[in-house]
């Protein structure tokens, strides 16, 4: 079965030439209605294309590999993990790097997928997880979790930022 973001891909090319066609023919109101539609349709896969990086079921030791296509993701040996894992590992993935607690974890359970569990196999499982570094624990705390945001290109500790331009000139 076809993904449903290339047909709203191509739904979003056929509101645009609809737009046009429209211009052309002087129906102003109808371009700039054609336009919108597209333009929201555009935010959507925007959206949902980011949801799908972020949310990709990949060990931590490789890093972020939500840029590499599917083909190459195909010929790796990826530890599998089980549908609860990758619901909790979703959950924490969609707070973008901030702590999420056990509660807040139960509660979405419950919300997006409809899982009832005991607390402590929760609580157990979460922390099989985080020894498999699928999702870290935050030291100190128990019962929290997160997952680090991947660095953009331009991180000030990684040398790159313009905090530090300074010091990497040699005079």
């Amino acid at each position: 079965m076809p993904d449903a973001l290339v047909k709203v891909k191509a739904l979003v090319a056929n509101y645009r030439k609809w737009a046009k066609a429209s211009e052309d023919e002087g129906h102003t109101a109808r371009a700039n209605r054609y336009t919108r539609n597209a333009e929201n349709l555009e935010a959507v896969v925007e959206e949902l294309e980011l949801s799908r990086k972020r949310l990709l079921s990949v060990p931590t030791e490789y890093g972020d590999l939500s840029d590499l296509p599917p083909s190459v993701i195909a010929q790796l040996n990826l530890a599998k993990i089980d549908e609860l894992e990758q619901q909790m590992r979703d959950i924490v993935a969609a707070a973008n790097g901030k702590e999420v607690g056990l509660d807040s974890i139960i509660i979405e359970l419950w919300r997006r997928h409809k899982v009832e569990q005991e607390r402590r196999f929760i609580m157990n499982k979460l922390y099989r997880m985080a020894q498999k570094g699928i999702i870290n624990s935050v030291e100190g705390r128990k019962g929290v979790y997160y997952i680090p945001q991947a660095s953009s290109g331009w991180d000030s500790k990684a040398g790159g930022g313009v905090d530090n331009l300074d010091e990497d000139i040699p005079f």
